[in-house]
């Protein structure tokens, strides 16, 4: 990977360089906003029509046959982040162009150039784990980058250490081969790390295929998604269902300060990669937290005055239920719930006397499961626990009759969503929220739903807080927009639900996608609704605008807006889109 190869392919000289000061419309973390609502104020006309033009011989965009394309540059071979914009620098999660290294790319925000690149350090102990791009979406604060990694550990960057003092761009006598250059690139990276903490050794909480939770900044702490999840393989990779689920940092030095302890690890299906969000409930803060059991979560922010003794630990015990997972393959279930069937076929008399109540689920290849003779303990932090504010069961009991089939699109287990992967959205002392699980493990013509949630109740909410719910969906694992009454949300099938805020009522629903699944999640601004190549009126009435001509489509990333500019990943390319200067605003 070389500073050259990642340089801007082309960069519109209109645009004029200079300082850029901070701005209150930039797109600073995940979703823009604490609240995770990715609805925009934007008080620039943005466009609804974007060709990304033609390809010259060696495979560059040419910039005079764009239209509404600000600048365009070549990303890594796989990008599963989403751009964040703050005070004039873009930062996009991606992996080099051999697809060996995650890394961070920082570009200016005017012109595209290069200013720097973040090399995420793998520790030696992830040889048995995936590798992905760094799906995290950054939290930029200042002159400091929070994320998690793809090898799990919560870091902070240093920005003035890695860009430099004036955020200068890539020196002009750069290292004569590449690998130098990596190894330079690489040493900045350490240099520039102010602390880390690894989710996996020091909690012994093991994703499931990938870290993508994007952290939240609140105050002066950190609240972190650790991804555990049950092991997707058996033996070689550990499974602890009592590691914390949701964690917090002093975001100056990285001390753990406070964890969950609802023990959610031995109720997901498989894994957990939802983001915290913040609402603000008649003036009082909540951490919404969403987890791999269909649970969405309200906590109290970590309390300042209690003291915290670091690296204490202690050991927890399971307090149970235990899961057990019947393998129901190549059986008939009778439509029976997992508890009925088990009762049918006389489950109990050929187990171990259980050491706690057990709740049974259907599986297809039983996934790493708790010994039911036993009481499980694990050694946790001894730091305070998080106090829950409500819990809401955002999955119908319906749905939990069915079967659920790891990697299986078949069967009468195809309409279960095992989880929930998008983020809890804040808004009006409601929280919005759609379910649905893992696409690799149903298939995206599975049941989905979402749940409107009254926020400002306490306990067990699951029976009386729920506004409204829409079910006419499949599943969906992407974060709802709640723009001026209506709810956005996309579903795995890319199909778009355009829902009152207050009732639940579908305006419309539009597919925009065939055959195909929506990794994605809408972006509203400026009247209009952007999700991969598609822009949409985002109103009661259903228009479709003319959209972003391009021969690739989005895959993983979600667009974002900053500033009068949308940006969006399309292809291997990150691409500033906006009305160009000297372009009269479309109307």
């Amino acid at each position: 990977m070389t500073h050259r190869r990642m340089m801007i392919l082309c960069a519109g000289a209109f645009l004029a360089a200079g300082a850029v000061v901070a701005s209150a419309k930039d797109w600073p973390e995940w979703c823009g906003q604490a609240s995770r609502n990715r609805a925009a104020e934007c008080d620039q006309k943005l466009p609804d029509s974007v060709d990304c033009g033609e390809l010259n011989d060696a495979g560059e965009v040419v910039l005079p046959s764009t239209k509404n394309v600000r600048w365009v540059t070549r990303i890594g071979r796989r990008t599963t982040g989403s751009p964040v914009i703050s005070r004039g620098k873009v930062f996009i999660g991606t992996t080099s162009a051999d697809g060996k290294d995650a890394c961070f790319l920082c570009l200016d925000e005017k012109t595209g150039s290069l200013l720097g690149s973040f090399i995420c350090p793998m520790p030696s102990s992830r040889d048995k784990l995936e590798s992905w791009s760094v799906s995290s979406s950054p939290t930029i604060e200042d002159d400091r980058m929070y994320f998690v990694s793809p090898y799990q550990e919560a870091m902070c960057v240093d920005l003035k250490v890695l860009l430099g003092e004036r955020g200068a761009h890539a020196k002009e006598n750069d290292p004569a081969s590449a690998k130098a250059e990596k190894a330079a690139i690489q040493q900045l990276s350490l240099k520039s790390i102010v602390w880390r903490y690894d989710l996996c050794e020091k909690l012994k909480a093991y994703y499931h295929h990938t870290a993508s939770s994007s952290v939240l900044v609140h105050g002066d702490y950190v609240y972190v998604c650790t991804g555990n999840g049950r092991s997707w393989v058996p033996g070689r990779i550990p499974y602890n269902p009592l590691s914390p689920s949701l964690v917090a940092f002093h975001k100056m030095t990285g001390q753990l300060v406070a964890r969950d302890d609802e023990q959610i690890g031995e109720q997901v299906y498989r894994g957990q990669y939802t983001s915290p969000s913040l609402g603000m409930v008649n003036g009082k803060a909540q951490i919404l937290f969403a987890t791999g059991n269909g649970l969405c979560q309200a906590f109290e922010p970590v309390d300042p005055a209690v003291p915290v003794a670091p690296d204490r630990w202690k050991t927890t015990s399971l307090r149970g239920p235990i899961v057990y997972f019947i393998d129901v393959k190549e059986k008939d279930t009778g439509g029976l719930s997992a508890s009925e069937y088990a009762r049918s076929i006389n489950l109990l008399s050929t187990l171990p006397k259980p050491a706690l109540p057990l709740e049974f689920r259907f599986s297809l290849g039983a996934p790493a499961t708790t010994p039911i003779d036993a009481i499980p303990t694990a050694r946790v932090p001894d730091v305070p626990v998080l106090k829950k504010i409500w819990s809401f069961d955002c999955i119908p009991a319906e749905y939990k009759k069915l079967p659920f089939y790891p990697r299986q699109s078949k069967g009468d287990g195809r309409g279960h969503p095992c989880d929930i992967i998008g983020t809890p959205v804040f808004h009006n002392n409601r929280v919005y929220i759609a379910i649905g699980g893992d696409p690799n493990h149903g298939g995206r013509e599975c049941k989905g739903s979402i749940v409107c949630i009254d926020a400002t109740q306490t306990g067990d909410v699951t029976g009386k807080a729920r506004v409204w719910s829409y079910e006419a969906m499949n599943q969906s694992i992407s974060t709802v927009a709640v723009a001026d009454g209506l709810v956005f949300a996309v579903d795995n099938a890319y199909t778009v639900h355009c829902l009152d805020a207050d009732s639940g009522h579908c305006y419309w629903t539009h597919s925009i996608r065939q055959n195909a699944t929506c990794f994605g999640s809408p972006l509203v601004a400026d009247g209009k609704l952007y999700i991969d190549r598609s822009i949409l009126s985002a109103g009661r009435k259903l228009e479709v605008r003319d959209g972003i001509k391009s021969s690739q489509h989005t895959e993983y990333s979600s667009h974002s807006v900053a500033n009068g500019v949308v940006y969006a990943v399309i292809g291997n390319r990150l691409w500033a889109i906006g009305n160009k200067p000297d372009q009269k605003p479309q109307r």
